[in-house]
């Protein structure tokens, strides 16, 4: 699943297509790529927050290899 597809409305289910009480199956490994990819641009973007928690640019660096891992994998899935 491409990451952007996450972000997508027209991709997801609606209400009149799905049952009541059941919910769309996500793709787990994907929307973690997503989030990895949202915290770490907006930690390279604020120093002041990447020092007020810690996270260092080698940090940041380790997480976008799991990141891509994680891609690979979610492309994998499919």
């Amino acid at each position: 699943m491409d990451l952007l597809k996450l972000l997508d409305p027209s991709v997801h289910h609606t209400a009149s297509t799905m049952p009541i009480g059941k919910r769309p199956k996500t793709n787990g490994v994907a929307t973690a790529a997503m989030l990895i990819r949202i915290a770490s641009e907006m930690l390279e973007t604020s120093p002041t927050l990447r020092k007020r928690m810690g996270i260092t640019l080698s940090d940041l660096a380790a997480a976008d290899k799991v990141r891509k891992e994680l891609t690979r994998r979610s492309l994998a899935v499919q």
